[in-house]
């Protein structure tokens, strides 16, 4: 167990820097995007498609942090008149019967999903846009992977108030 909670600490302690890193090629090509655009009236499919890539990445690579992190959305207008009790119990439940079983179908069909982009060498339909569709595909299923392993870990430590 206590090895379960570590391999959870250190992925989601990297998924922090894989953050940081779509985050900030997200703004970078967005600024480019934006001056090109703007400036030299020259728009570009690849960087928008970019765009989208980086921000897809960043949100779902991120999912299992933010679950860790309790920096998700709640209905806080019922949570907080509950007891510290009910509230994990409503945190058991909601993990072993709504999130876990979500993160394994998403996981099990988004890998076929990912797989067969990466065998048809999918890419875009635009001429102009990026090759390998399967890259951004494949962070669905690792996303949920991460969501998943988050919410074991919190199922298996009890919750502490967390404001970092």
């Amino acid at each position: 167990m206590a090895t379960l909670k570590r391999i959870a600490s250190g992925i989601v302690e990297n998924t922090v820097y894989l953050g940081r890193f779509f985050l900030i090629a997200l703004m970078v090509t967005i600024i480019f995007d934006v001056i090109g655009r703007r400036f030299f009236n020259v728009g570009s499919v690849a960087l928008q498609e970019l765009e989208w890539h980086f921000h897809g990445g960043l949100f779902l690579l991120c999912l299992g942090f933010t679950y860790l992190k309790d920096a998700h959305v709640r209905v806080d207008l019922f949570r907080d008149k509950f007891s510290e009790r009910t509230n994990r119990l409503i945190e058991i439940v909601g993990c072993l019967f709504f999130l876990l079983p979500y993160c394994t179908v998403v996981i099990y069909f988004g890998i076929d999903f990912a797989a067969n982009s990466f065998s048809a060498g999918e890419m875009s339909p635009n001429t102009e846009g990026l090759p390998y569709r399967w890259i951004i595909k494949t962070c669905l299923p690792l996303g949920f992977l991460l969501l998943g392993i988050a919410a074991v870990s919190i199922l298996l430590s009890p919750r502490e108030a967390d404001d970092g």
